[in-house]
């Protein structure tokens, strides 16, 4: 029951990196946010870099072992889910969803703008639990906002605890972009701001509503049919449309052209 839970879990993280298959190179600049991360402690703590178009942990601090008491080679993102207390789980997949509703709104251009975080208590190698404190932002991305890598830090807050009232799941925004804290995740995403669509995105909706393919748009925009698909995707998700009719019928009555 638990394997079938996780490979749901995937699917999930998959649409976050709209199936992607997580091939980039990591960048140089990674080794910059590590350092960062060994010079500004803010406790018992440990981080990690995650490849998430592939489910698969990339790097593991050494902190994880004073803070869970594991090696590193036994903390992976199929670990995370097993080792979330019962109680927890069910609110931690719905965290999750949340998340991948809010980029998949998101404009491209702000994907590495947000932090994501809320807590959830995590089993240690003894069987204890501890109340992790999940901060985890985007540090690389595709050219159409897919999330390919993130880092996140894992900070024990058990002693700031005094009940098992956990936080609520909040997107915070980096580089003067507004935050969105204590989200409803139990009621429909508000689209971020007016302007619902990518100047990109625009683009391509204009050609589309011109009745072009996808194959004429990738030419005149000199950009690749899969990304293009991408786009059309992402617009139909924005807008809520099932089909381009309608996705036509509400661009004329909500003046998005």
């Amino acid at each position: 029951m638990s394997l079938i839970k996780f490979d749901q879990m995937k699917k999930t993280w998959h649409q976050i990196a709209r199936n992607h298959n997580g091939d980039l190179a990591a960048s140089f600049e990674l080794e910059i946010y590590k350092k960062m991360l060994d010079i500004f402690q803010p406790g018992e703590f440990y981080y990690y870099i995650a490849n998430i178009a592939q489910v698969e942990m990339e790097f593991i601090s050494d902190g994880v072992t004073k803070t869970l008491g594991i090696g590193k080679e036994e903390f992976s993102i199929e670990y995370i889910f097993d080792c979330i207390h019962p109680e927890d789980k069910g609110r931690f997949i719905l965290h999750e969803q949340k998340v991948t509703d809010f980029f998949n709104i998101l404009p491209a251009e702000k994907t590495l703008k947000y932090k994501v975080s809320y807590d959830y208590r995590l089993r240690c190698k003894d069987g204890s639990y501890k109340w992790i404190l999940q901060q985890v932002i985007t540090i690389q991305s595709t050219e159409d906002g897919a999330v390919i890598r993130v880092m996140g830090v894992h900070t024990d807050i058990t002693h700031l605890k005094t009940d098992n009232r956990p936080s609520g799941l909040s997107f915070l925004g980096l580089d003067g972009e507004p935050s969105y804290c204590n989200v409803d995740v139990g009621q429909t995403l508000l689209l971020l701001s007016k302007e619902i669509f990518s100047k990109r995105e625009k683009e391509v909706l204009r050609l589309i509503i011109e009745g072009r393919s996808s194959r004429e748009i990738a030419d005149t925009l000199h950009i690749s049919r899969y990304t293009v698909d991408s786009h059309r995707k992402k617009i139909l998700f924005k807008s809520n449309c099932k089909n381009l009719v309608e996705l036509g019928a509400r661009c004329i009555r909500e003046g998005w052209l």
